[in-house]
């Protein structure tokens, strides 16, 4: 398959898990369309450090919580050429609990995880028009597989989200694929020590959490498996078979 000339739009890719799949997806040979908020400084030296290795892309700017500004982000994305796939990556997480969330944290939540994701997808799907090859990746938490009572309503919005991705991939198909990648604790968050990270990181089966580099393989094979839609790739080292009462980052060692 020839990538070269394919067009891939990547949310929050500015930093983070979004950058390292900028990075990579544009090694592979896809015109990356980095999409970023507030990190358009960020977004922009990204954009230079991959045209600088002879790659292609381009900066969009949007607020995910804007429904009008989410479809003016898909025609932008594919503005000359056609977008080819979407990766639903930016993502609001806010610390609340199920006894003190406000209903302004819940529809902030609902609107960045889950409502741009209906609407990019939905606009994405309809500037397909003929073709039977596009492909959506939703990012979730793996949290939604050992479920525990933190972060209540970003884990509401993931819940949501990950059944979106379902129903998408029956109402799309055959011309729209939509996975999901589901990865545990990957890098630090907050106020977080290196020290902290590590132990958590190391809470599960394997003893190891997931890397940039299995979040990049596993879009690397949703994005190339034409025969694949509908599915989770969790990666979070075994976590999910021995779930935790409270989010890892609460946990204390024994």
């Amino acid at each position: 398959m020839n990538l070269a000339v394919k067009k891939i739009l990547i949310t929050g890719a500015a930093k983070r898990i979004g950058a390292a799949l900028a990075m990579h997806l544009a090694s592979d040979g896809w015109h990356v369309i980095i999409h970023c908020n507030k990190n358009r400084t960020l977004a922009d030296k990204l954009c230079e450090k991959i045209k600088a290795n002879g790659k292609r892309s381009e900066v969009l700017q949007a607020d995910l919580t804007n429904s009008d500004a989410c479809k003016k982000l898909v025609q932008d994305a594919s503005e000359g050429q056609a977008l080819s796939a979407l990766i639903n990556n930016a993502s609001l997480f806010i610390y609340d609990e199920i006894d003190n969330f406000s209903l302004q944290t819940l529809q902030n939540h609902m609107a960045v995880n889950v409502a741009a994701p209906a609407i990019l997808t939905s606009e994405f799907a309809k500037n397909l028009k003929h073709q039977n090859n596009g492909c959506v990746i939703n990012v979730l938490d793996s949290k939604l597989f050992g479920l525990n009572p933190d972060y209540f309503t970003y884990t509401l919005s993931k819940a949501a989200l990950q059944n979106f991705g379902i129903l998408a991939a029956q109402a799309f198909a055959p011309k729209l694929r939509v996975n999901a990648i589901a990865p545990g604790i990957t890098l630090p968050s907050g106020n977080q020590s290196d020290e902290e990270f590590r132990r958590s990181h190391q809470r599960n089966l394997l003893r190891q959490g997931a890397d940039t580099k299995d979040i990049v393989a596993a879009a690397r094979l949703i994005l190339s498996t034409p025969s694949m839609t509908g599915e989770t790739i969790i990666l979070d080292g075994g976590a999910h078979l021995q779930p935790l009462p409270r989010d890892v980052a609460f946990m204390k060692d024994n």
